[in-house]
């Protein structure tokens, strides 16, 4: 599980690192992605792996929506989306 998580960390802080915002109606999600992001880091801290892991695999969910709405440019990393 630790293997998991760490891959997904990664993806999400690539993909967060390489987004642009096309249109600010993105930027409530946003908020809530920063949120999650925090929760999930946390977890992580703790070696709580498994809701490290789900965390990280729900936000890059909502980074696939807000990239399918044209609401972010996923730049360098959209070989990392399903878009």
């Amino acid at each position: 599980m630790e293997e998991l998580a760490k891959r997904e960390k990664k993806r999400v802080e690539l993909a967060l690192r390489e987004l642009k915002i096309k249109d600010e109606k993105a930027n409530s999600v946003m908020e809530l992605i920063n949120s999650y992001k925090e929760d999930a880091d946390y977890f992580f801290s703790k070696k709580r792996y498994l809701e490290a892991f789900e965390l990280y695999v729900y936000i890059f969910g909502l980074l696939d929506a807000l990239a399918r709405l044209n609401l972010i440019d996923p730049g360098r990393a959209k070989h990392l989306y399903k878009v």
